[in-house]
């Protein structure tokens, strides 16, 4: 890869951080719509997450604070620079951290933060069960979701149920 290269992906990508750090900071004047539709929601949640102390001001040690965390985050080897290489690997832990971290959320029944085979069973046959529309034990492909479907079927299931 070229330095030229190299260095277009460094900075993208400390841009795109950059940004998101900025987005951290809408406020309820309508920048930006919140997690339950409303103007500035989600905006001051990010504030509250930014302001360290909770005084309800943000000082530049505050605000650079992600940031330098996701740098230090990608710098595997320590050396104060971060590569391209590097990047992509911190991207694809956090990725795979976050993916890790819905499904023991989504699988783990009694909340001891590991998946056991009968609780994945136990999805799995809620799962089933909502897809076996005439409760006959078996799925046909005309109850399967339309995602698991053969063929050029556009409407899942019952066509809208």
């Amino acid at each position: 890869m070229s330095i030229f290269t190299r260095t277009t992906l460094v900075a993208l990508a400390l841009a795109v951080s950059a940004g998101a750090t900025a987005t951290a900071f809408a406020d309820d004047r309508g920048h930006g719509w919140g997690m339950r539709g409303g103007p500035g929601e989600r905006g001051q949640m990010r504030f509250e997450r930014i302001d360290a102390d909770r005084d309800g001001a943000v000082t530049f040690d505050e605000f650079s604070r992600p940031m330098l965390e996701r740098f230090e985050d990608a710098d595997l080897n320590a050396d104060g620079f971060v590569t391209a290489e590097e990047i992509v690997e911190a991207m694809d832990r956090r990725r795979a951290e976050r993916f890790a971290d819905r499904m023991v959320w989504r699988f783990d029944i009694d909340g001891d933060d590991k998946v056991a085979v009968d609780e994945l069973q136990n999805r799995q046959q809620k799962m089933f069960a909502l897809m076996d529309f005439d409760d006959s034990g078996e799925v046909t492909e005309d109850e399967l979701p339309h995602r698991f479907a053969r063929g050029d079927r556009r409407h899942g299931a019952g066509h809208g149920r």
